[in-house]
């Protein structure tokens, strides 16, 4: 099992390599899974087993200045400050999503759904924000939240509170 263990984490590092999107992200957490699934099976200890898949802000940092964008332009769309400002003005607390977990999401959903959000006339702050919410908020069928930040163990697995319309003017 260790041997396979192994490619997993070799398939895992090669994968965020790549450039960031929201569907490179999906794939690490089901690798990120799959391993702690498998480290289970093998009596690791669980904490210990996953510390490689902790995710920093200084590793959020580094994502945000690699990020391609759909728009044609490299690195975050908005400052930590901007979407620090949209996470309080929607309820989300910190100690729920830490405000840099919530900054490289929300540019992420930027960067990835710019086009989508241009062609249907919602290329506006809150819809991304709302987009963000959505991500660090899924439960998978265990109750677990689903998004990325979970899995690297910084969610707190707590209700972010629901998307209303706010004056999002700050960006």
């Amino acid at each position: 099992m260790q041997e396979y263990i192994e490619k997993l984490h070799k398939e895992l590092h090669e994968i965020m390599e790549r450039p960031v999107t929201l569907g490179r992200a999906e794939e690490v957490m089901v690798y990120a899974d799959t391993i702690c699934a498998l480290h289970k099976l093998g009596d690791d200890h669980f904490r210990e087993s996953t510390k490689m898949m902790e995710f920093t802000e200084d590793d959020a940092k580094a994502w945000k200045a690699r990020m391609k964008n759909a728009d044609g332009s490299t690195g975050p769309h908005w400052t930590m400050e901007q979407t620090t400002a949209v996470a309080e003005s929607m309820g989300i607390q910190a100690p729920v999503v830490p405000r840099w977990a919530w900054g490289v999401t929300m540019n992420m959903m930027y960067s990835d759904y710019y086009p989508v959000a241009v062609e249907f006339g919602l290329n506006r702050p809150e819809f991304y924000a709302a987009l963000a919410k959505r991500f660090c908020s899924i439960k998978t069928a265990r109750g677990r939240n689903r998004s990325s930040w979970r899995i690297m163990s910084i969610s707190q697995n707590k209700e972010i509170p629901p998307v209303t319309r706010r004056d999002f003017s700050l960006l």
